[in-house]
């Protein structure tokens, strides 16, 4: 070979090695980053306390109500999301609830109700302070819900609450964070336990003796701000749930009867009515909601 044709090979190598290992430190870099930031992201969840029970997978929350088939769509009355409040709370509970609902609703197929649990979704995400990420991501879900894509909405209903979580990290707000998931639990056994109760199996029944996760919330709502936790509103929702708490604690360990199914759905609308109740300034129910 020419020592013309060797120079040129052994440029050829150089350049390619150069390149090669250009792109090395570019990925290491890129890697080094993705690591340091989803580092600083669980460092900033485990400070806040939040975790898979405090913000549990809205995915093992569709895999449970897909347990519960037939949906009982009578939960979801025409207008029953057409409520707003002016305290972040409730307003929490709520979004956590409207995403609950529109997991019901992707599985009893229903894209018009959908989409307006997406526009919902957007007002409630505004009231929050987290409109400009969950604004993009509910206009996704109308998208999907315009082709019938359910699998599309469903994890675009994922995505949103992982959205939720994160602005609320960003925020620092863990308590609001807390009450978004808490808000989507309750509407999930609310829908579960009516399931339960009007066609009972012993499968259902099973899904709603979760012990841990009530424990939880309930340790939640205690750490609560002290002003926020001394309301009417909040120590009726405490006692709410102690009283679906006592119905699995009196179990004691099997799956619960068919009248302890009733008694958890007539505690779970109890619990879920005082989440919608429209308070006053001192967080005070109407009087018909009192326990």
């Amino acid at each position: 070979m020419c020592l013309i044709s060797i120079v040129h090979w052994f440029f050829i190598i150089i350049t390619a090695t150069a390149s090669l290992t250009g792109i090395s430190c570019a990925l290491a870099q890129s890697n080094i980053e993705s690591e340091l930031k989803a580092s600083s992201q669980e460092h900033m969840r485990e400070e806040l306390g939040v975790n898979p029970i405090t913000s549990p997978s809205i995915a093992d929350l569709l895999k449970n109500l897909e347990s519960f088939r037939p949906i009982p769509l009578k939960l979801i009355e025409p207008g029953s999301q057409d409520v707003s409040f002016t305290n972040r709370f409730q307003t929490a509970l709520h979004f956590g609830a409207l995403v609950a609902d529109g997991f019901m609703l992707t599985i009893a197929e229903r894209p018009q109700d959908v989409q307006k649990i997406g526009r919902d979704l957007i007002k409630e995400s505004r009231a929050l302070g987290v409109g400009d990420r969950l604004t993009k991501r509910s206009k996704s879900l109308l998208e999907y819900s315009d082709k019938g894509d359910w699998l599309g909405m469903r994890q675009e209903l994922v995505k949103t609450q992982e959205d939720v979580e994160q602005s609320m990290m960003e925020l620092r707000d863990e308590e609001m964070a807390h009450m978004i998931s808490l808000g989507g639990w309750l509407r999930g056994f609310q829908i579960g336990a009516t399931s339960a109760a009007e066609k009972y199996t012993p499968e259902k029944a099973t899904i709603l003796a979760q012990l841990d996760v009530m424990d939880y919330f309930l340790d939640r709502l205690d750490t609560l701000n002290p002003r926020l936790k001394k309301t009417e509103m909040v120590s009726a929702m405490i006692a709410a749930i102690k009283k679906i708490r006592l119905v699995i604690v009196d179990t004691q360990g099997a799956v619960p009867t068919a009248d302890q199914v009733l008694k958890l759905k007539q505690f779970a609308d109890e619990a879920e009515g005082i989440a919608v109740s429209h308070v006053n300034d001192e967080g005070r129910l109407p009087e018909k909601k009192k326990l």
